[in-house]
């Protein structure tokens, strides 16, 4: 029971650090809190599910769309909605970004309506037995595959030219400035793969659970800002931390207390994680130069 609980507290803590990145990230570099990253990947996720469903297409070739969407539309989120007041402070971005939220949920409950949908499993629900314990193959792989998407994203911000720029721009965005890096296309590029992850780490969470809703971008936004805030926003390897940490308390918690204390689970180790270490599990002070 402990190591089926355990495998699968990976699973969705893997989830959540996905969905984490992308919402620190921006906050990482612009520090915006990103509210419409959660209707981004939902909306990406419901094309993934019309696409595997409707038209009909493997899994091979729906993921790419879906991803290739969710970056795009978050892209189109910065361009539109926070570029323009990027200079207004931070209360103007907050609301801006709840709008674009609000404008894509509409959208998408256009096409998809409020149904509650029974998501197509990615891989084939079949349960395995080791050492006696038997755990799903699904929320196995599903760990995976997240902790790829990962570690095939930090060797992308360590390496590459563009993954340079990032981080560059997350020490200084003026020094950046000089220094040649275009900053527009930088930070596009920031909400882009924002996006691109959400949507992976929406469409591995509907897969597992095998349900999708419009309001599934909402609770999935409010536990990666648990999970980034937990691990210490703003700090990459902190929103994994989190998410596993979040992941891990939230299915023994189910498992060994209730499960419909999930959410209230979160929101208590939130809280406490604020009155012990303010900065999160892996965040630094910052010393405000007067």
């Amino acid at each position: 029971m402990l190591f089926q609980q355990i495998v699968n507290g990976l699973s969705l803590g893997s989830i959540y650090a996905l969905l984490a990145i992308g919402f620190t990230l921006v906050f990482g570099i612009l520090r915006l809190m990103n509210f419409s990253h959660g209707d981004v990947f939902m909306f990406g996720t419901f094309i993934s599910f019309s696409l595997l469903t409707e038209f009909k297409l493997g899994f091979l070739v729906a993921a790419p769309i879906a991803l290739a969407v969710g970056g795009i539309l978050a892209m189109m989120v910065e361009i539109f909605a926070l570029r323009p007041i990027r200079k207004e402070g931070t209360t103007v971005a907050i609301v801006s970004a709840l709008g674009a939220a609000w404008v894509i949920r509409n959208g998408a409950q256009i096409f998809w309506s409020v149904r509650t949908y029974p998501y197509p499993s990615i891989f084939e629900l079949k349960f395995v037995s080791f050492l006696g314990v038997q755990f799903s193959v699904a929320h196995f792989l599903t760990f995976i595959l997240a902790t790829l998407c990962i570690v095939v994203f930090n060797i992308f911000l360590k390496y590459h030219k563009l993954g340079k720029a990032i981080r560059c721009l997350a020490q200084s965005i003026p020094v950046s400035s000089l220094m040649g890096i275009k900053i527009n296309k930088t930070i596009s590029l920031v909400y882009a793969i924002g996006g691109i992850l959400g949507v992976a780490g929406g469409m591995l969470y509907a897969s597992s659970y095998n349900v999708l809703y419009l309001y599934f971008g909402f609770w999935g936004v409010v536990k990666a800002f648990i999970a980034a805030v937990v691990g210490g926003i703003g700090n990459l390897n902190g929103a994994l931390v989190g998410g596993i940490v979040l992941g891990l308390a939230e299915s023994l918690g189910a498992a060994y207390i209730s499960s419909a204390y999930r959410d209230a689970i979160s929101f208590i180790i939130l809280i406490l994680i604020l009155v012990i270490r303010p900065n999160g599990l892996l965040g630094k002070k910052e010393i405000e130069k007067v």
